[in-house]
C-alpha cells in the first residue's frame, strides 16, 4: 500500500460536449420493435470536443490542463515541467520519491520528455 502513495497517475483525454465517437448499444428483447426512447439523432460534424490532460496521486487530483490543438511531445514537456510541478507542490510531494506511471505513447517514451 506504501508503494502506492509515491505513484503519480497521469494521461490525456477528449471529452465529447454532444456524442460519442463509437457505436452505442442497446438491449432489446428478441422480436421486440426498435422503442422510440432507443433510438437518437445524429448531429452533422459531430458537435464540440476539448483535449484535456491532468494527473492524480494518493493524496487527490492534480492540476489539469486544456490541450489546443495537436499535443507534441515539446507540449507534452511544457505540461509536466508546469502543471506536473505544480500539483506535486501542491500536495507537497518530493519530486525525487515520485513513481511517475504513463502509458506507451510516442510522445511520453521520447527522449525529450
Amino acid at each position: 500500500m506504501e508503494d502506492f502513495k509515491c505513484v503519480v497517475w497521469s494521461d490525456e483525454t477528449k471529452i465529447n460536449c454532444l456524442q460519442l465517437d463509437g457505436m452505442k448499444w442497446a438491449w432489446k428483447k428478441q422480436g421486440e420493435g426498435l422503442l422510440d426512447w432507443l433510438v437518437e439523432g445524429t448531429l452533422k460534424f459531430g458537435g464540440e470536443n476539448l483535449m484535456m490532460w491532468g494527473c492524480m496521486i494518493w493524496k487527490g487530483v492534480g492540476y489539469t490542463t486544456k490541450i489546443q490543438g495537436k499535443m507534441d511531445v515539446q507540449l507534452y514537456v511544457v505540461i509536466l515541467e508546469d502543471e506536473l510541478a505544480k500539483s506535486l507542490e501542491w500536495w507537497r510531494v518530493v519530486e525525487e520519491e515520485v513513481i511517475f506511471q504513463q502509458d506507451n505513447d510516442p510522445k511520453h517514451t521520447s527522449k525529450i520528455a
